[in-house]
């Protein structure tokens, strides 16, 4: 899909006009035409947006999340992805090493273990944590929480990474989300991009009081600021050059709903992939520059699924769950043309 073809999609969702829009872009199935040397196998760009805390039930028919519901029906969906675990925490370091390596709770950890940084790094590959509202930790990597519950460490799984903490270069690839702008602009983005929004655009929220929209309580509020925001970052990543040859968006959420029962408040702990109980039914939407039609898969899939997709599309090896193949499949039929 060209630049200006997504600018009029995007103005569309804003304004409500879908119907037209979304036959407008299924009727775009010819695939992206690659360079020879561009691999349709070996991604170019990857990005990972990670939301939070709701259910696939949450989203999927909400009209206060438009963008969504257009992307479920126009790109790629998984029906059937889950979170790894509850809470939070658990499911970043899952998503990024291939198992919990003893994280079981959203207190601050230090961990020596392989991880993606390791992959990525060993085979070549750039790679950036942009996390919003980071700059208001004020040059403390290692805080808990900044911002009134803005930024928070739980939603940082590279800082927890002792290979990541020691290492000064790899520390200042955790950036604050505002440089994203500027490296789409510039066409400096890395291989690797995980993106964190702060909790008041990831669908969290934080504790503060009724009247604040961010509050815990303003779920559909919350929701609405987290679909414009995937709207607004989307639209910025698909209309920069960054979006060339084989490029990928992975946008997941970490767990399902919080309904104050059940283990840690998730009353919803189903799973899959032999990680059961898990983190509950949630959404996975994946938009690729290679396959120019809506696909869906219901198959079992999650993070660690996700993982070992972009591990196969780098050709990075394995971590953990993600070399259990019996189990864990990758989502290749939905990042694929030919599959």
């Amino acid at each position: 899909m060209n630049r200006h073809a997504w600018r009029n999609i995007r103005h569309a969702v804003r304004v409500g006009i879908l119907g037209t829009m979304i036959l407008a872009f299924v009727a775009q199935t010819t695939p992206v035409k690659l360079k020879a040397d561009d691999d349709d196998r070996n991604f170019k760009h990857v990005f990972v947006i990670m939301m939070e805390n709701t259910s696939f039930s949450s989203l999927i028919g909400n009209p206060n999340a438009p963008f969504i519901n257009f992307a479920a029906k126009t790109t790629g969906i998984a029906t059937n992805y889950f979170g790894v675990t509850h809470p939070s925490q658990p499911n970043y370091i899952a998503a990024t090493s291939g198992g919990l390596n003893g994280v079981l709770d959203d207190n601050d950890i230090t961990i020596d273990v392989p991880n993606i940084v390791d992959q990525l790094e060993a085979h070549g590959k750039s790679w950036k944590a942009y996390m919003q509202s980071f700059s208001l930790c004020n040059g403390n990597p290692l805080a808990h929480a900044c911002g009134n519950q803005l930024y928070e460490r739980k939603h940082d799984p590279f800082v927890s990474y002792k290979d990541v903490q020691t290492n000064a270069s790899r520390l200042a690839n955790i950036v604050d989300f505002s440089q994203l702008a500027t490296d789409l602009a510039n066409n400096t983005v890395p291989d690797y991009v995980w993106i964190s929004p702060d909790q008041c655009h990831d669908m969290h929220g934080r504790a503060a009081t009724p009247a604040d929209p961010c509050d815990f309580s303003q779920v559909q509020p919350l929701i609405a600021t987290g679909d414009t925001f995937l709207l607004d970052t989307v639209t910025a990543i698909m209309t920069s050059k960054a979006w060339t040859g084989n490029s990928v968006i992975f946008i997941a959420w970490d767990e399902s709903d919080f309904t104050g029962s059940g283990p840690f408040g998730f009353g919803d702990t189903s799973g899959c992939c032999d990680a059961v109980p898990g983190g509950g039914h949630v959404l996975s939407l994946v938009i690729s520059n290679s396959v120019r039609r809506a696909r869906k898969s219901d198959d079992a899939f999650n993070h660690y699924s996700m993982l070992a997709t972009i591990e196969d599309g780098f050709e990075l090896g394995c971590l953990g769950f993600t070399c259990d193949r019996e189990n864990v499949e990758p989502m290749n039929d939905l990042v694929r043309r030919g599959e």
